[in-house]
């Protein structure tokens, strides 16, 4: 009688233990494949995706800034024809006037420039803009180190919209390092 009262107590317990366990070794396995996944590059070779992480200045309204915010991909930086895409938003730091812009088409003209601290590709892209696509605004690609890029456009071609400052970004995407939190 006793053995069974026991029995009765244990079958549901080694169940539970089993359970956490099982739960436990899924969750390390998991967790051994992200970290290993963080540890390996699963990047392309040349392939530089970041965040536009900006503030513009108004040049006509020197009281207003702009916030600029979105992500690029630089693709094969260190060829003969590399391929750049932007895409961002814009807006007063109040939250209002808030619109899209888009940097495409990209066209390397000469070779880059580069130094200790940066890397300069120059040459012309295709900016979208309220009144549609402006084509063949010169541009210049700044990597500056491995952290930073700014991406300067000709603001006699695009109506001095972004001012004239460059358009920076970080050579970091926290979607690819935070999966969870991009969803």
């Amino acid at each position: 009688m006793y053995l069974l009262e026991i029995m009765k107590y244990s079958i549901p317990l080694v169940i539970i233990v089993m359970t956490a366990l099982i739960g436990l070794g899924v969750n390390t396995l998991t967790l051994n494949v992200y970290a290993q996944n963080q540890n390996t590059s699963d990047t392309v070779e040349d392939e530089i995706t970041g965040g536009i992480t900006s503030l513009q200045f108004d040049p006509i309204d020197k009281n207003t800034t702009w916030i600029a915010g979105g992500i690029y991909k630089l693709d094969n930086s260190s060829a003969s024809s590399p391929t750049f895409n932007a895409t961002f938003y814009m807006m007063k730091t109040d939250g209002s006037a808030s619109h899209s812009h888009d940097i495409y088409d990209f066209v390397l003209e000469g070779q880059p420039i580069t130094n200790d601290n940066s890397t300069i590709l120059s040459g012309v892209s295709t900016v979208t803009m309220r009144d549609g696509p402006v084509t063949d605004v010169p541009t210049n690609i700044t990597l500056l180190k491995d952290t930073a890029i700014s991406v300067s456009l000709d603001p006699s071609k695009i109506d001095n919209h972004f001012g004239n400052s460059p358009i920076y970004g970080t050579q970091y995407l926290k979607c690819e390092e935070t999966e969870g939190i991009c969803k």
